[in-house]
């Protein structure tokens, strides 16, 4: 019955019948409608090959639905939005009342048309096996890499929206999924019909550029929580003068976390940076700092992520050659970070030298003044996007608005009142009328003591 409800109700908001037939199917223990619509992977050359686009579209639970459907597109980049369908269900779920939520996973990932290389019988750690390593896998790979970016992604979704029949969409991004989402309305305006965006900068601001410093401000606000904390400040006294000595320290000397593993200092910081990306593990960093100091790494090995290798050629498609990225910023920005992020730079350059390069024009990557209505979702101790990588915002976007949760990081959507906040704005499409005073009672989590 999915069917033929879905089908019915697409045809009526659009005068004709869809070109996207959906089929009942269940999606994680869900109800969902699925399909996949064919695309030029080129669209240069219409008549070369196509690819298949996986779309999951979770219906409304009100009938009739509202004629605008509900999208979210994914970070990473590499994230596939349809293996996050429960999730996205249950935070959303506000949303779905009177709107379907529309799923695509981006070209190059999950069900659509994925591109990804073997998992390497050894670490490429040299030039010359990351270069046949790559060589190898674009050889074999069902795909052109070059024509996996962003904005042709982006003419993906629009291709989706049409096929399916909605007249507009209200497009949730999630970090590189807020790139995604300022390329979708630039390139595609009149197909949006409001905005959300979740630990994003704007397009035009690349994310490199204040990396280090954002960082570094991050850090200092967990510094200020715990000192206003007695508990925490009885606790770790000195915890970020020691953090600083500590990523000197071992710098010169870097020291055995493992019996086989060993960590520098700026690969310290890169744990630091990680943690700060989630309130939870922020709240953990000087007690980790603390005991590593003391000779105790269990704490640290705990937060350390394993070093593998991305072998996603849309990861690598994106990354290389778009400029939201900014690939080429360098140093010094005078942080603890300083050392971890020019050594992320610098492997991120060599491996993208030895990879297809693809013309992106400037004027492609630059934020478009609309009158759309936009919510940007803001963690007020966002390492990584910040309400700084947010300027010019209501020049920008007029009919725009900023919400920053205090002490929380990147992403922050499911955070206290956010999730009944996002139904609201959604249905009424104005973000200045929203009453945002619940915002005010978010707490982030308690520091970790001994």
């Amino acid at each position: 019955m999915l069917l033929a409800t879905t089908a019915v109700v697409l045809a009526a908001a659009t005068a004709r019948p869809p070109t996207l037939l959906l089929a009942p199917c269940d999606v994680q223990g869900l109800p969902a409608g699925c399909g996949t619509l064919l695309v030029p992977e080129d669209r240069n050359r219409p008549g070369g090959r196509r690819i298949g686009l996986h779309v999951v579209v979770l219906p409304a639970r009100r009938r009739p639905a509202a004629a605008d459907a509900f999208t979210y597109l994914e970070g990473g980049p590499g994230g596939a939005a349809t293996e996050e369908t429960y999730t996205l269900a249950t935070t959303f779920a506000g949303v779905r009342e009177h709107r379907d939520i529309v799923l695509v996973d981006q070209r190059g990932t999950g069900r659509s048309h994925p591109l990804d290389c073997p998992r390497p019988a050894a670490p490429p750690t040299t030039a010359a096996r990351l270069r046949s390593y790559f060589r190898s896998c674009m050889r074999s790979a069902p795909g052109d890499m070059s024509l996996y970016g962003t904005r042709a992604a982006m003419d993906d979704l629009e291709a989706v929206r049409q096929a399916l029949g909605y007249a507009q969409l209200d497009v949730f991004g999630a970090s590189y999924g807020a790139t995604a989402a300022q390329v979708f309305l630039r390139r595609h305006r009149s197909s949006v019909r409001t905005l959300i965006l979740d630990g994003g900068t704007l397009l035009d601001l690349p994310l490199y550029r204040r990396f280090a410093a954002n960082a570094e401000r991050a850090l200092a606000s967990v510094a200020r929580r715990c000192a206003a904390s007695p508990a925490c400040a009885r606790a770790y006294p000195r915890w970020r003068s020691v953090l600083a000595a500590l990523v000197r320290r071992w710098n010169a000397a870097p020291v055995h976390r493992t019996a086989a593993a060993t960590i520098s200092g700026d690969e310290l910081a890169g744990v630091v940076q990680r943690m700060l990306l989630d309130a939870e593990t922020a709240a953990a960093i000087p007690f980790v700092v603390s005991r590593a100091a003391a000779g105790d790494y269990a704490p640290l090995n705990e937060q350390v992520e394993p070093g593998d290798f991305t072998r996603q050629l849309m990861f690598w498609s994106v990354w290389c050659n778009e400029p939201w990225v900014g690939l080429d910023e360098r140093g010094p920005w005078h942080t603890i970070f300083d050392g971890y992020v020019a050594a992320s730079l610098d492997r991120y350059r060599r491996t993208c030298a030895l990879l297809p390069r693809r013309p992106e024009p400037a004027s492609a990557w630059v934020v478009p003044r609309t009158l759309v209505p936009m919510l940007a979702l803001v963690g007020g101790a966002d390492p990584q996007d910040p309400r700084g990588n947010l300027p010019r915002l209501r020049q920008t976007f007029p009919n725009g608005r900023a919400i920053v949760v205090p002490g929380f990081g990147h992403g922050v959507d499911t955070a206290g009142c956010l999730e009944s906040l996002v139904p609201i704005f959604v249905d009424g499409a104005d973000a200045q009328a929203l009453d945002t005073r619940c915002v005010r009672s978010i707490r982030p989590p308690p520091f970790r003591l001994p």
